[in-house]
């Protein structure tokens, strides 16, 4: 209690006012902080500074993170897919995220102020890192970036062409294959950022978060038993965790090889995002792999800092796939329609509830329809 107090009234200046009181009035003079007392006094010390000394050199993806939320959410929660979570009924229009590839934010003034960085984590105070987790801006900050960037990434892994000229199957591992992938540069950038590392580890988690309620959506979508979605979604999870484990591998152990990286990337591609079809052509592999190694440098060097912090991202053009050749020489035919691909006018992009029900949302005006837009 004499810590916590202590701790309080340094980074308040509040010490002439409360040095006679317990801590519990200081909790109630202090609403925002509330939560921050409350695990202080129930963790202790030595919890508190591991939790705030992280080494984001060595972080691993969030698994902890993950396997809780596996247990979370309702079937029944309506159009709540892009809105992660609602923070306050006045305020739900700041947490939408707008596809930021394509459009602008009504609300773009909510994250601009994540540019101006208390400085990196090892400079960052205790008081800081606690305000970051734990008050109400600190997780709305984090919440608008991360769904932010998440919808960025998934309007560039659902763009049609993917499957149209660059003949990726419709299906569900393949799919969430290109989603994982887009997510996985996220998360690298984010482990790179030197604006404020701490928050960045915060959003990464967020983003994750994120990525498993999408990903539980989109297994209900699937049609398979309620019963089954959670296991499902482990196996979804792991897959992920190893799509992603291998990506780290090709860059970090060949990262003086460009073309052993190369070729281990080509074989990435060809487990995960191709479902290892004995069939896939050369040429698309190669045109991938380079994709995959262009987005890497862009999302890492090209990227500024403002526009990152803005859940802005330039994902730059998708590969050319057309006039592709087969393993025998031979030119391609085009591509027919795609059994279950929905090609929409723009701004609109088909998103799911948390039930896994489809709906059309604009990601311009922010409207949504359950009616498909002509």
């Amino acid at each position: 209690h004499r810590l916590i107090h202590a701790i309080f009234c340094r980074y308040t200046n509040i010490l002439h006012t409360f040095r006679c009181y317990p801590v519990h009035l200081i909790i109630i003079a202090m609403p925002p902080l509330h939560d921050a007392a409350i695990a202080m006094g129930r963790r202790g010390w030595d919890a508190l500074r591991r939790s705030t000394s992280v080494n984001l050199q060595s972080m691993s993806y969030p698994a902890a993170s993950a396997s809780n939320h596996v247990l979370r959410g309702n079937a029944n929660n309506g159009l709540l897919t892009h809105r992660h979570r609602s923070i306050h009924t006045q305020q739900q229009t700041s947490v939408r995220c707008l596809s930021t590839s394509t459009s602008k934010s009504n609300n773009l003034n909510t994250t601009t102020n994540l540019t101006e960085s208390d400085g990196d984590a090892d400079n960052k105070s205790i008081f800081s890192k606690l305000w970051d987790k734990y008050s109400f801006e600190g997780q709305k900050k984090r919440i608008v970036l991360g769904e932010r960037l998440f919808r960025s990434a998934q309007y560039r892994a659902n763009d049609p062409r993917w499957f149209q000229e660059a003949r990726i199957p419709y299906e569900f591992r393949p799919r969430h294959a290109l989603l994982t992938m887009h997510v996985w540069f996220l998360h690298k950038r984010l482990l790179a950022d030197r604006v404020d590392s701490h928050l960045a580890l915060l959003v990464q988690e967020e983003l994750f978060d994120i990525l498993w309620n999408d990903t539980r959506a989109r297994i209900r979508a699937e049609g398979v038993n309620e019963l089954t979605v959670n296991k499902h979604l482990k196996d979804a999870q792991q897959l992920t965790f190893l799509h992603c484990t291998h990506y780290d591998h090709a860059f970090q152990e060949f990262a003086d090889d460009d073309p052993k990286r190369f070729q281990e990337i080509a074989g990435i591609v060809w487990t995960y995002v191709l479902n290892k079809d004995e069939e896939a052509y050369d040429a698309q592999l190669k045109r991938l792999a380079t994709y995959v190694e262009y987005q890497y440098v862009n999302l890492l060097q090209g990227v500024p800092d403002d526009y990152f912090w803005e859940g802005r991202i330039p994902w730059g053009d998708i590969p050319d796939f057309k006039d592709m050749k087969d393993n025998d020489g031979k030119e391609l035919e085009e591509m027919g329609d795609v059994p279950g691909l929905e090609i929409l006018p723009k701004p609109w992009m088909k998103t799911l509830t948390d039930a896994g029900e489809n709906y059309y949302w604009n990601t311009e005006t922010d409207q949504t329809s359950w009616k498909k837009p002509i």
